[in-house]
């Protein structure tokens, strides 16, 4: 007993540390490593001979239209839109501003993108995927034509004059020796807040991407960027939004949308990979069908998610969603003891989880007045250890399945165990 407390000390211990290591992952990987590349190339300036400056210029577009192109395959909407933004404000203030006849509508420009860009982004990261041509996104084209308008219209003489009396500091020492106009930088700071606590919650690629270009976005109107600079801040900002797209398309092939766990396709390459010892588990939601039937599959997904949870930091091993009600759970360079201790005390968290049936499909309740109900749920476990009988890892995950029907035998809600081919050595059982 002392033993296996010790095992849980652990693994709590094991999961703290990975949730904080996906926070600092999520606020620093892969954009702020891009932004700080991007700064040093800036300061250093590398790209001083003609023919590599005009190179340099023309990147950030280049990573902008593949950006366009990629997200529109990979039906990213809210990318695509978030390229489009920053490809309009790269232009805008590279190209544009420059040629402008006045400093008064240089500075107009300059604060107007200043002021809507961080908004776009921070709004496209509470948006959904609703299409790139679909009537959600016409009425995004729409939104950003309508921006362009609006900027243009600021920009003209007498509108400039009207709204002259608005450039003024509102917060005394906010803003000294700031390029940008204070509520200009009152929107980068909100944007960047919201979309950091977003991130620390849990990490997602697309906000990550939107926070470190907007990032950059704001070193390069901060530093008074130009030429080969500015195409490298806008380069860098691109980029970040490139990884999302490259990360989101992956999670698509190999992340489970509704529990957020590996899919099964993620469990087949991973299970190639095994040597050396290993264990690996099935667990199974018990009695999910008559569950759904009760509760509604509203409420069965919530308990999907539920149990997920629990298994998402394991520590030792790693969850994937094999099916249905069923996940997978792969522990490598683990004993069959080892794994089994850790599986008892997520069986326990699970069945002492408690959660309330929420939504409008409760078929049980839908006749009485009553906005919510309590409910649990248990899973049954089987688990198998490779014993150095050349059973492959396939193999080795159906005689961990055969091991779930034998605790499904029993009564559900236990662990049965057993080792290699033979079947000979079982864990004790324990039912709860």
């Amino acid at each position: 007993m002392p033993r296996r407390h010790s095992k849980q000390q652990i693994d709590t211990g094991a999961n703290a540390w990975t949730v904080l290591h996906e926070a600092a992952y999520g606020l620093v990987v892969p954009g702020g490593l891009l932004l700080v590349v991007a700064v040093v190339l800036a300061r250093l300036e590398l790209f001083s001979s003609p023919t590599a400056a005009r190179i340099v210029g023309y990147c950030p577009y280049v990573v902008f239209g593949a950006g366009m192109l990629l997200s529109a395959i990979f039906r990213r909407s809210r990318l695509f839109f978030a390229f489009l933004a920053l490809g309009v404000a790269g232009v805008a203030l590279i190209w544009v501003q420059p040629e402008l006849a006045t400093k008064e509508t240089r500075k107009m420009l300059l604060d107007a993108i200043a002021l809507l860009l961080p908004l776009n982004l921070m709004t496209l990261a509470f948006l959904r995927e609703r299409g790139i041509v679909s009537a959600a996104g016409r009425r995004r084209f729409a939104a950003i034509a309508a921006q362009i308008a609006v900027v243009w219209l600021l920009c003209q003489p007498a509108v400039m004059r009207v709204v002259a009396p608005l450039d003024r500091d509102f917060l005394r020492g906010l803003t000294d020796g700031s390029r940008i106009s204070q509520p200009s930088l009152v929107a980068f700071l909100i944007a960047a807040i919201v979309l950091a606590i977003s991130l620390l919650r849990r990490y997602r690629p697309v906000e990550s991407s939107l926070l470190w270009s907007m990032a950059a976005v704001f070193l390069a109107i901060e530093t008074k960027a130009s030429g080969t600079a500015a195409g490298v801040y806008y380069a860098a900002a691109g980029l970040s939004l490139m990884v999302a797209v490259v990360e989101t398309s992956y999670a698509m092939a190999y992340r489970d949308e509704l529990t957020q766990l590996p899919s099964r396709r993620a469990l087949n390459e991973a299970l190639l990979q095994l040597g050396g010892p290993y264990t690996v588990a099935m667990l199974d939601v018990d009695h999910f069908k008559k569950f759904n039937d009760t509760y509604g599959h509203e409420a069965g997904d919530h308990a999907l998610r539920m149990v997920a949870s629990r298994l998402a930091h394991i520590g030792s091993g790693k969850a994937y969603r094999y099916g249905g009600e069923e996940f997978a759970i792969v522990f490598p360079g683990k004993s069959l003891a080892e794994a089994f201790a850790t599986l008892e005390y997520i069986r326990r968290t699970i069945e002492q989880s408690n959660f309330v049936v929420r939504g409008r499909d409760r078929r049980a309740v839908r006749r009485k007045r009553r906005a919510e109900r309590e409910t649990s749920v248990t899973v049954s476990i089987g688990v198998a250890e490779y014993a150095g009988d050349r059973l492959r890892p396939q193999d080795l995950l159906k005689l961990a399945d055969k091991a779930l029907y034998r605790a499904k035998a029993k009564g559900r809600n236990c662990t049965v165990a057993t080792r290699g081919a033979k079947e000979a050595s079982r864990v004790p059982i324990m039912v709860s």
